[in-house]
């Protein structure tokens, strides 16, 4: 128990410190480029902190296991929302740029295409490439609507490459430090007597959004909202596009049909709440913050009661 005690510490120190490195290189490369932090939590941030669910994802998909992958992606992308920016949006009200509405917007329209791929009970390999080509045409419309690297000196060329791999080191040291909070917390948990199934709900299921969770905290406490909501937003349409397209690509997914008839239709209503709360005034504010937050306690009331499972 000491030693399992003394991890989590250690895990939680990590988490701390790798999200206040990743916050500050963010916000470095959007002033080096001339952009709005918005924008880089959105391309960069996402994929330096989703990554490693693509890797696994891919990974389980090879062992057979595809149905994981849609699990993660989607309770990751519920979590990401209904808990993590609404724990955030009521320490301190997010205001954002005005770019925010329609990349939220972008993302309820790819859910909702990723949702009728579902209405057949298979992702095929067909779909998930359509998934993945969706991604690449969502980063080209950004780079040719938002970025320019041609008015990049020298000098900024290289402190952007620097920040960048500051940025990914980061990324990992937060990464590596929610698995050590995670595992540890699982096996004081379990020492405890605490049930599997209440185990499972919150230290398992939330695990794989921690990462994300400490970067929002971290942004907003920093008073920077652009990276909260951004690398939300970001990680989610990687969630959806890539981790559920390349696990997909690799071996079909059968899709279990309370995803398909709950867990999805809870999912885009979250993103359609954030994405109406953005258009009206750019800011995910405490009121919507508390509706966010309902919604996911009705869905853990819902796993806890076994009437939703999601594959881990």
């Amino acid at each position: 128990m000491l030693v399992e005690v003394l991890l989590f510490v250690v895990g939680l120190m990590l988490l701390v410190k790798g999200s206040d490195i990743f916050v500050e290189s963010a916000t470095k490369i959007a002033k080096s480029f001339g952009v709005s932090e918005f924008l880089i939590a959105l391309v960069l941030a996402s994929i330096a902190t989703t990554l490693p669910e693509v890797t696994v994802s891919a990974i389980s998909s090879f062992k057979g296991e595809s149905s994981i992958a849609l699990g993660n992606a989607v309770g990751s992308a519920l979590a990401n929302i209904a808990l993590i920016l609404a724990v955030s949006a009521m320490i301190m009200p997010l205001n954002v740029d005005k770019i925010a509405p329609k990349n939220s917007l972008i993302m309820l329209g790819i859910t909702i295409y990723a949702w009728l791929l579902m209405f057949d009970g298979v992702i095929s390999r067909i779909d998930g490439l359509t998934l993945i080509l969706l991604y690449f045409a969502f980063l080209y419309y950004l780079y040719k609507k938002h970025i320019s690297l041609e008015e990049l000196s020298a000098q900024e060329r290289g402190n952007v490459i620097k920040n960048v791999v500051i940025l990914f080191l980061s990324a990992g040291l937060v990464i590596f430090g929610a698995n050590l909070v995670v595992d540890s917390a699982v096996e004081i948990a379990t020492s405890l007597g605490v049930p599997k199934v209440i185990i499972g709900v919150t230290l398992v299921s939330i695990g794989t959004s921690l990462p994300e969770f400490a970067n929002s905290l971290t942004a907003t406490l920093k008073k920077i909202p652009n990276i909260s909501v951004g690398n939300i937003i970001g990680a989610n349409i990687l969630d959806i596009l890539m981790v559920i397209g390349i696990a997909s690509l690799i071996r079909p997914i059968v899709v279990d049909d309370s995803i398909r008839s709950i867990v999805m239709p809870i999912t885009l209503l979250v993103m359609a709440i954030l994405t109406v709360s953005l258009y009206r005034n750019h800011k995910v504010g405490r009121k919507t913050a508390t509706v966010l937050l309902a919604i996911y306690m009705y869905f853990l009331y819902l796993l806890v009661q076994g009437k939703v499972y999601i594959p881990q």
